[in-house]
């Protein structure tokens, strides 16, 4: 299935494709598909709740929309939901925490996997479902077309084909608030590495449904980033990243400084080796942060350490990705 081979294998500069990645890299991630067999199973053998559903219906229930509870809500627990999207039937898995309560708007953070990868494969990789029943949000792993997002240069069919894939994010809050009670003020992205670039897109063109991002392992892949308004923004990136370079994910963030008006230095907090810098004084009281894990390959801060293979390792937890990024999330909700 080419596994995590894939999970992590991502794009190569913001100026290139994923297809530029080592080849060695993508061998030896291969091998940590024995690993998830049984979660590839798992997900084989659930039929999607509601197969098909029309993304035109989908528009027309959100217009429509009882107050909380929903109908036919979902409750605590992993789903799997597919609508259809540019003639295609897309999917995604939305684990709910046990503490979900039908009654009460909750915030929704979605994580998308990475080139060559899938939904099933980025829970196991990004180990986010623990914060989710810990902190109490719902997170939403849609799956990416034949394994890609269209994060502008990166990467994939998802790129070669232009999908509409902001478009496709909105569907799937939409749908999803049709079975949850779902506080639309605090909807997140994060994403690692083609995730990553499209969680990046998002910030830029969907600020307005979007209230932060965190970008795992990503850079900007799109010119002209025109966000709707200031976009608190939290980083994450390997020092010795050989897939997606340092300098391009912080590029990325420099370009956030400049697009909310951030002034004056970072504070730097060090954590091991590790740090985050956080630049504050910016447009409507936002922050950026950008966490630099030493050392760090392509992964997931906090996730994975077995799935974090030599090829794309080494592997680093002086700061776990999940836990800075809901820190940082819940403190930046919507405005009214």
């Amino acid at each position: 299935m080419g596994m995590l081979a894939a999970a992590c294998a991502a794009c190569g500069s913001s100026g290139g494709g994923a297809e530029d990645a080592d080849a060695d890299v993508a061998a030896e991630a291969a091998d940590a598909a024995d690993l998830a067999e049984t979660g590839e199973e798992d997900a084989a053998d659930t039929a999607p709740d509601d197969a098909g559903q029309d993304v035109e219906d989908v528009e027309d229930a959100a217009d429509t929309a009882p107050p909380c509870p929903v109908t036919g809500d979902l409750g605590p627990g992993d789903h799997d939901r597919s609508l259809d999207w540019e003639g295609r039937t897309r999917s995604y898995i939305a684990h709910v925490p046990g503490a979900y309560d039908p009654a009460t708007p909750a915030a929704v953070v979605l994580n998308l996997h990475g080139y060559f990868s899938a939904a099933w494969q980025q829970v196991l990789f990004s180990g986010m479902d623990d914060a989710s029943d810990r902190e109490g949000f719902v997170v939403v792993y849609p799956d990416g077309y034949l394994s890609s997002w269209n994060g502008g240069s990166c990467c994939g069919q998802a790129a070669a084909d232009d999908l509409d894939d902001v478009g496709l994010m909105r569907a799937i809050v939409e749908d999803l608030a049709t079975r949850l009670c779902v506080d639309r003020r605090r909807v997140y992205a994060t994403g690692m590495s083609n995730g990553g670039y499209m969680s990046h897109r998002l910030g830029c063109e969907a600020a307005d449904l979007f209230a932060a991002i965190a970008p795992v392992a990503g850079a900007m892949g799109i010119s002209g980033c025109d966000p709707a308004r200031p976009l608190p923004v939290i980083a994450f990136h390997g020092a010795q990243d050989r897939l997606v370079s340092y300098d391009d994910g912080r590029a990325a963030v420099d370009l956030w400084r400049a697009l909310n008006d951030c002034t004056g230095g970072p504070v730097r907090t060090d954590f091991g080796g590790s740090r985050c810098e956080t630049w504050s004084g910016c447009a409507a009281g936002v922050e950026v942060t950008l966490c630099t894990l030493d050392p760090m390959g392509h992964c997931w801060p906090g996730g994975s350490s077995t799935l974090c293979l030599p090829g794309i390792g080494p592997y680093n937890d002086d700061v776990d990705a999940n836990t800075a990024m809901w820190g940082f999330f819940e403190r930046f909700p919507l405005a009214e």
